[in-house]
């Protein structure tokens, strides 16, 4: 497989004393490719540093071979990003936009723009002002100017977050198009349904530490047979419940509650084992909850 997006050993610290990244090592190849963590866990950093917004403090980070620090152009070439929040000229048109984008990285072709906004379902309302989108198709607008060039690297950051299920459906289909041929979608995100249906492989930030990186089904095999049902009659058996076990989740009823609960030592004899599922193991990766 080849190794599109190389991170070694990648640290970030800010002025402030804050450890964003510690230590961060994996590799992708082709495909699309999940970023799992909480707000707050550093993927926001690690994709910054990623398309050269930031640098690393210490550490390696090679797009296709090339050094993010030492061959920024190269990187920059190879790399198409779309950031959480993408600042946008409500008076522009689509097409403006998109355009007024593309010039901004020495691509000066307008059949180019027209057919990234074809790509993203957007060439119909090229001619509207993007003050008067909805937030999906801003998102799609985002997208669009992300493709420019046709990139090998394609980096998203929560690109779902907020949208109805019909964009994310959509969305989801349009990454996974892209990353077909031997390219690469990095997606980071904290919806876990997105990395379910669209990612063989993931990697999961808690922190500003690698907690795993590796294939979803593996990750499966960590919780496989230690997640379990168990009835509670009040919130009080539920705090001393936490004091013993990781929660995944929690579902009130008429009468009591039922704890979604990862038995790891099989304590809970009393409770029903079911099926593992990817968000089980995610939670349990970030430390539990009480509720969801």
């Amino acid at each position: 497989m080849n190794t599109n997006i190389e991170i070694s050993h990648i640290t970030k610290k800010y002025k402030n004393g804050v450890t964003a990244l510690d230590d961060i090592s994996f590799h992708v190849g082709s495909g699309v490719f999940g970023l799992l963590g909480h707000n707050g866990a550093g993927k926001t950093t690690l994709m910054k540093a990623l398309v050269t917004v930031l640098t690393p403090s210490a550490g390696t980070i090679r797009i296709c071979g090339f050094d993010t620090v030492k061959q920024g152009n190269e990187v920059r070439a190879r790399i198409g990003y779309l950031p959480q929040e993408l600042a946008m000229y409500p008076s522009l048109s689509v097409f403006d936009f998109v355009n007024y984008m593309a010039e901004l990285k020495g691509i000066h072709n307008k059949k180019a723009v027209s057919n990234v906004l074809e790509q993203v379902e957007m060439l119909e309302f090229s001619k509207r002002k993007i003050g008067q989108l909805s937030g999906g198709m801003k998102r799609r607008v985002g997208i669009a100017q992300a493709l420019i060039g046709n990139p090998q690297i394609l980096v998203v950051d929560e690109p779902t977050a907020g949208l109805d299920p019909e964009e994310r459906v959509r969305f989801r289909g349009l990454l996974s198009r892209y990353a077909s041929e031997g390219r690469t979608v990095l997606l980071s995100t904290h919806i876990v349904e997105d990395i379910h249906q669209l990612c063989e492989e993931l990697a999961v930030l808690r922190k500003g530490h690698l907690f795993y990186a590796g294939t979803s089904a593996a990750l499966l095999e960590r919780v496989k047979d230690k997640v379990k049902i168990l009835h509670l009659e009040n919130e009080n058996q539920l705090i001393e419940l936490q004091k013993k076990s990781v929660v995944l989740s929690t579902t009130y009823e008429s009468q009591g509650l039922t704890a979604r609960i990862m038995d790891e030592s099989g304590l809970f004899l009393q409770a029903t084992p079911v099926t593992a599922t990817l968000e089980d193991a995610y939670v349990y990766c970030m430390g539990g909850k009480a509720h969801a």
